[in-house]
């Protein structure tokens, strides 16, 4: 899966587009299309060749109009097209692209939420019964885990 820019003012749909200046061949492609003035970006041939051409294994490969993410799109709230190549961009796609953000496509991170030292409790929504009674049951394993004197728990 590849993470496209939408450019302003254009929706993605497949159209039928003439292959070789000839009036007979048709095929569909995936396109971004302006609906009011009928400009068409033909998705596919650009994803297509930028794949074909991107020697240097880059993250990000910027064109005219659009930039492909290969691997994810920056976290931000940004609009891109979730679009999968069928045979890297050979044939229209199979399954249907979504509109994502930046950020629904990162998945979680456990360095952003979580801080160096923290107990994992604290990091859960719960209720105080059971806040209380963790803590408790913390204090009462540490203090078990102590020197003092002949102790019958084990350390």
């Amino acid at each position: 899966m590849i993470y496209v820019t939408i450019p302003s003012g254009m929706v993605f749909k497949k159209i039928a587009v003439q292959q070789n200046n000839s009036n007979e061949t048709e095929q569909i492609s995936d396109c971004f299309v302006t609906p009011e003035e009928g400009t068409i970006i033909d998705l596919q041939n650009l994803v297509k060749e930028a794949l074909r051409t991107n020697s240097r294994r880059k993250n990000c490969i910027n064109l005219k109009d659009i930039t492909i993410y290969l691997n994810k799109p920056p976290a931000t709230s940004e609009l891109f097209l979730a679009y999968t190549p069928n045979h890297n961009g050979k044939h229209p796609t199979e399954i249907e692209p979504k509109v994502i953000t930046g950020r629904e496509a990162h998945q979680y991170d456990p360095k952003q939420y979580t801080r160096y030292g923290s107990f994992w409790y604290q990091q859960i929504h719960l209720s105080a019964d059971r806040q209380s009674e963790i803590e408790e049951k913390m204090s009462e394993q540490k203090a078990n885990r102590r020197h003092i004197g002949y102790s019958p728990l084990s350390t």
